[in-house]
């Protein structure tokens, strides 16, 4: 029988989902797995018809904040055909909001609610207040009439969407740097605590960012990055890096024997914890 368990996992990178499904049986199964957080159900990056045997275990990296959230197996061909089972709610728990390539799970910033003495980022106080709904608007001339027809489009998600920064640190600074040196999209994902503005799981196409350093008569310097970006889809692609590399491996194990001797458990175990 199918079924799916999740758990919520806080640790480095950045706070994720992890999703365990088994009893998909003996044979090649197709499966998607979807998400629904706020009412919205979505499919989960990489989980869309997805080729397996009998289990796996897989994470998300684009799990809302702070809200409820389930998972939804659909198993699409293979011995259990047809079946669909849905997990428990879980909650991702955290007093932060995170910024991060949405490709790379590494380059995730976190920002919290106000500027501490250990340094850190914040959002601005105009960040996430104004918001545009823009559609295509077409106007076509009648013969005869003084009121042109209108031929209006779908009403795209918010643009010009305001995530703009202060940081106090040199430390977060480079990482703020690098995330966009890299990225023209970003996944933003901000908790009900620090915002309900935007949706719990929101990609933004940036296009400029700026960044302004000054030095206040505290006398610490305080960089503002200026942010603003149109919310765009999901990328389809999954993850693109590794979270963990050979070299990880090396460290702990000498030969590949010691590996397979430390990996006592299931092979889920070992997707789970590969490092042991």
């Amino acid at each position: 029988m199918v079924a799916v368990s999740v758990e919520a996992l806080t640790d480095a990178p950045c706070p994720r989902v992890g999703v365990t499904i088994t009893g998909l049986g003996v044979g090649d199964s197709v499966i998607s797995v979807w998400r629904t957080a706020d009412g919205l159900r979505e499919p989960v990056r990489g989980a869309r018809r997805a080729a397996l045997v009998d289990s796996t275990y897989l994470l998300d990296y684009d799990a809302p904040l702070g809200r409820p959230i389930t998972y939804e197996v659909e198993v699409i061909s293979g011995p259990s055909g047809g079946a669909r089972v849905t997990s428990k709610a879980v909650t991702v728990n955290s007093d932060a909001a995170w910024i991060m390539d949405p490709l790379v799970p590494q380059s995730a910033v976190s920002i919290s609610r106000r500027l501490s003495r250990n340094g850190g980022a914040v959002f601005m106080v105009t960040a996430m207040r104004d918001f545009e709904y823009q559609a295509n608007v077409s106007m076509i001339d009648v013969m005869g009439s003084d009121r042109p027809m209108a031929l209006i489009g779908r009403r795209s998600a918010a643009k010009g969407v305001d995530i703009s920064l202060l940081s106090d640190m040199a430390e977060q600074n480079s990482k703020i740097r690098a995330l966009f040196a890299q990225a023209g999209q970003v996944l933003v994902r901000v908790p009900p605590s620090l915002s309900d503005t935007l949706p719990g799981a929101c990609f933004l196409a940036v296009a400029t960012v700026g960044e302004t350093s000054r030095k206040p008569h505290t006398g610490s310097e305080v960089t503002t990055w200026t942010i603003k970006g149109d919310t765009v889809a999901a990328p389809v692609v999954k993850v693109l890096t590794a979270t963990f590399t050979w070299g990880d491996v090396a460290i702990l194990f000498s030969t590949y024997q010691q590996k397979q001797d430390a990996a006592t458990g299931t092979y889920l175990d070992d997707l789970k914890h590969p490092l042991g």
